[in-house]
């Protein structure tokens, strides 16, 4: 029954962007440096996998690989000393460059990332694309992409609990970003932790 006077249709929803942070959480599945991760959507079905970079057959050489839910290869990240380079899928190749970041502090309650997206990739320019500061060992980092924050990582707490474990963290993505990026930047940050 149509309550318009002139018979037309209502009109019709458009789908919006979400309006509301996207949580993950991440789960540490190996003890030591270097182990494996799975990342959990909010209703706990696997979205994606941090693993070797070797294992999911992309080129070894200390990297990392950012895995899809069906075990397909995102990102593969190769890592140097303090530096990083992101490439779509198992490429190695410059042309398939997505980012490429820098240590520029560590100390043992803060590290800085920065991360250059092409045509800026070199890193004698100044200004990052990206900034990742935190605590690894607190699973502690914030993403920001000029004044704003685009993403944070923080530990699960719970009430009354004394002692936390950081295997198991939250990532919380803010409307409007990649979440793809985002999730290679993590990976990037906690790679070794």
């Amino acid at each position: 029954m149509d309550w318009r006077p002139d018979g037309a249709a209502p009109p019709v929803p458009v789908a919006a962007a979400p309006v509301v942070p996207v949580d993950f959480t991440v789960v540490k599945r190996r003890l030591g440096g270097g182990g494996d991760m799975e990342v959990r959507d909010a209703s706990g079905g696997l979205a994606f996998r941090f693993v070797a970079a070797a294992a999911a057959g992309g080129g070894g050489g200390g990297g990392r690989a950012l895995l899809d839910a069906a075990g397909g290869v995102l990102v593969t990240v190769r890592s140097g000393e303090g530096e990083w380079q992101a490439f779509r899928g198992n490429s190695l190749d410059y042309k398939d460059i997505i980012y490429t970041a820098k240590s520029i502090s560590v100390c043992s309650n803060r590290n800085e990332v920065h991360v250059f997206m092409p045509p800026r990739s070199n890193f004698q320019d100044t200004k990052a694309s990206y900034r990742l500061i935190g605590n690894t060992s607190r699973r502690a980092c914030t993403i920001i992409s000029g004044d704003s924050i685009v993403s944070q990582t923080n530990l699960l707490y719970k009430l009354k609990k004394v002692v936390y474990s950081t295997r198991k963290f939250r990532v919380t993505i803010y409307p409007g970003n990649d979440t793809l990026l985002v999730m290679a930047m993590v990976m990037n940050f906690f790679m070794e932790k």
